[in-house]
């Protein structure tokens, strides 16, 4: 998990904004990654469901999330 944070921290547009935000509000550069794996569980927790609900399991989501 932290190395997804970590990786998505210096490349992914959304990701930056959003630290940016967190770190706007207060908190630490620690604190908003904290909260950003909090995200990054979130949507793995969703796309693990889905792929439970249809028995698929779609990889190229998974693969996506990270």
């Amino acid at each position: 998990m932290h190395t997804i944070t970590l990786i998505r921290m210096r490349l992914d547009p959304p990701t930056k904004t959003y630290v940016a935000r967190k770190v706007a509000e207060g908190k630490t550069s620690r604190d908003a990654q904290r909260c950003l794996k909090r995200v990054i569980c979130r949507q793995i927790f969703k796309i693990l469901e889905r792929a439970d609900r249809n028995q698929l399991g779609n990889v190229e989501e998974l693969a996506q999330a990270a």
